[in-house]
């Protein structure tokens, strides 16, 4: 029985070029069931496209195949990956996207795709996600080829050293992934089964401190808290309020986080994040 496929990519809504990658996809395996995660990312931005995969693979059943296209460096060299993390298929350019699945992955496994033998009698230099990447995916989930057959395994994808946290023994230092629909300024602090610390404080550009750590957002009782999101990402976020907005804060913008001394502190501890 194939598996479920699904698609996400920074195409947009407003063009054809999800639907054409959608043909594609059943073409190559007719009859596959095949659901949207998004074709929202903002264009180009892998980072928000590693924070989407790694928030919402891991809600669909295990052996989904995921098929990621957020690709700047399509027609140029750079490699395709396959991978398989905690039962979650994904095939994307190596280019970072599974950065925030892999690394709260525990089992695990990559392999570099060797293209050669899957070329199609035209390939466009500029739309591999309907060419390659989605008939590749669609075959996986279809059961016509193997993760292991599509090419040498690899120790570990392509992470983002840009989103990789830098820590001090005052803190963190942590960019913003990305604003999302309400104007909550995710991070790129991830909470992982070995790493879940206790936020501290939070001081934005200008000196605005913010003190408020809860659990929800409901619990925000005015202006802005932070939070461990459903996603496991730490997150600035308000209550009807467009946090990013009223701190100034954008994607890729670094912000200091401080952590609490005890690690099992609740609810109530103040917490704080300063921005440069």
């Amino acid at each position: 029985m194939a598996a479920l496929l699904t698609l996400l990519t920074d195409f947009g809504t407003d063009s054809g070029y999800g639907g054409a990658m959608l043909g594609a996809v059943l073409r190559a395996a007719p009859g596959l069931r095949v659901e949207v995660i998004t074709h929202g990312v903002p264009p180009t931005d892998v980072g928000a496209g590693a924070y989407w995969l790694g928030a919402c693979a891991p809600a669909f059943p295990e052996g989904t195949v995921h098929c990621a296209v957020v690709d700047p460096g399509v027609g140029s060299g750079r490699p395709l990956v396959a991978a398989e993390v905690d039962g979650q298929l994904v095939v994307a350019p190596d280019n970072g996207l599974l950065h925030f699945l892999w690394q709260r992955g525990k089992e695990r496994s990559a392999f570099r795709i060797d293209t050669k033998p899957h070329l199609p009698e035209r390939l466009s230099g500029t739309f591999h996600g309907r060419d390659l990447i989605g008939p590749l995916a669609a075959r996986l989930a279809a059961g016509d080829l193997a993760l292991g057959e599509m090419g040498p395994r690899v120790p570990s994808p392509a992470l983002l050293p840009g989103l990789l946290p830098q820590g001090d023994a005052e803190g963190t230092w942590a960019p913003v992934v990305l604003v999302d629909h309400f104007g909550n300024a995710i991070l790129a602090v991830a909470r992982t089964p070995w790493y879940a610390p206790q936020p501290a404080s939070v001081t934005a550009p200008g000196g605005r401190e913010i003190r408020q750590v809860v659990r929800s957002y409901h619990e925000i009782e005015a202006g802005l808290a932070i939070l461990w999101n459903s996603a496991g990402h730490l997150e600035i976020a308000g209550n009807r309020v467009n946090a990013a907005r009223e701190l100034g804060l954008g994607p890729g913008d670094r912000v200091r986080v401080t952590w609490a001394a005890d690690p099992t502190a609740g609810r109530g501890v103040v917490a704080g994040v300063a921005v440069r």
